[in-house]
């Protein structure tokens, strides 16, 4: 994700609970990314364009607070914005926390910073077959009884 030189991320301290709103937080990554938030005890929310099951369902299941459409009326004062990879540069509610000057990242980089940063990753890339691969070596992996965490985007 490409801003501008106006845009600084400083590392967070996890053992602080924050409060972290996602702009584009019904997409695969970014609910899953959420739900890791929430599971590390932050105050989470965020709104994307349509929110819809499975994902609607998997973030209220969570108690996820979210809400419809890009309106400066859906902001929602946080610690942290972070931002989906779909979200243009011309959104209104990223132009309304841009001009506060509040801290933003995207979701590769907090998922690095707080959670990845100091472990060995297995990541899969491309068009198709990911998840597909992604669920082969998590069972690689746990079959043979090997300690490993891993994040699937997709929802069952």
């Amino acid at each position: 994700m490409h801003f501008s030189s106006q845009l600084s991320y400083t590392p967070f301290n996890t053992t602080k609970s924050m409060k972290i709103f996602f702009l584009g937080i019904s997409g695969t990554f970014m609910g899953n990314l959420a739900q890791i938030a929430r599971e590390l005890n932050h105050e989470v929310s965020g709104c994307d364009n349509k929110v819809y099951p499975p994902m609607s369902e998997h973030l209220k299941t969570l108690g996820i607070d979210f809400s419809e459409g890009y309106e400066e009326s859906n902001f929602t004062d946080a610690d942290l914005f972070i931002v989906g990879n779909a979200i243009s540069k011309n959104n209104p509610l990223l132009q309304k926390i841009l001009k506060e000057g509040k801290k933003i990242t995207s979701g590769p980089q907090w998922l690095y910073e707080n959670v990845l940063k100091n472990k060995k990753v297995i990541a899969v890339s491309g068009t198709h077959g990911k998840t597909t691969v992604t669920s082969m070596i998590s069972h690689a992996l746990l079959e043979n009884k090997i300690n490993a965490n891993y994040l699937i985007a997709g929802i069952p």
